[in-house]
């Protein structure tokens, strides 16, 4: 349950962000790469790594939950997608891609998707 309400405010934090917040955190988070000297492929196998290790983290969690099994299958291939455009999203920024406001757009579905699921996995726990 607890992971669920972090999930669903992570994902708040990003539905909330707007247009020019984005962009001013993708230039700081590129500038930050340059000062590291950090490579493309170092940045999105680490970015890869920690976000599977989390949403494989929060599916193993909501299956032995109780909840059955076929909702942590639904999870782990809304996850995936999520992963898919967080990947996209960081090539964007480390190559100096601007943002388009579909991409964008694209982002806020996939961010209420993520709220939406955490929220009914927490009422199902609860209920």
């Amino acid at each position: 349950m607890v992971a669920s309400i972090i999930l669903m405010g992570y994902s708040a934090s990003q539905f909330v962000a707007s247009y020019a917040t984005l962009c001013e955190k993708a230039d700081a988070f590129r500038n930050l790469a340059r000062e590291n000297e950090s490579e493309e492929m170092d940045l999105r196998r680490s970015n890869m790594a920690l976000s599977l290790l989390l949403s494989i983290g929060y599916v193993v969690l909501v299956y032995f939950s109780g909840l059955v099994p076929w909702i942590a299958v639904v999870i782990a291939l809304k996850l995936a997608l999520t992963l898919f455009f967080s990947d996209r999203e960081l090539c964007m920024v480390i190559r100096g891609i601007e943002f388009k406001k579909t991409y964008f757009w694209l982002d806020k579905v996939d961010s209420f998707l993520n709220i939406s699921l955490g929220l009914l996995v927490a009422l199902f726990l609860v209920l």
